[in-house]
């Protein structure tokens, strides 16, 4: 199996599991709820997944969560590195 794209990645993947356990749910019934793919959800769920901010409202809406329960604490350091990565600061 391939490592998640991110440490960002890895830990939204835990959060979603971890609540969708707790709520008794499978993959496939959080993706269907979500009106998501279900491989898709498969590969957000493993930490693998990189979702639109669309697909996280959804996916907290489903699981009961306000959506930034799904975000708290991450970190732009937890992201893959971009070719292209500025900060406001770099234009000041």
């Amino acid at each position: 199996m391939p490592e998640p794209k991110s440490e960002a990645s890895r830990l939204l993947g835990r959060r979603l599991r971890e609540r969708r356990l707790t709520l008794g749910f499978n993959q496939e019934s959080v993706a269907l709820l979500a009106g998501l793919n279900v491989s898709n959800y498969a590969r957000i769920d493993r930490g693998y997944g990189n979702p639109t901010m669309y697909t996280l409202i959804r996916l907290a809406a489903v699981l009961q969560l306000e959506l930034s329960e799904l975000v708290i604490g991450l970190e732009v350091e937890q992201l893959p590195p971009t070719r292209d990565a500025y900060l406001a600061i770099n234009f000041r």
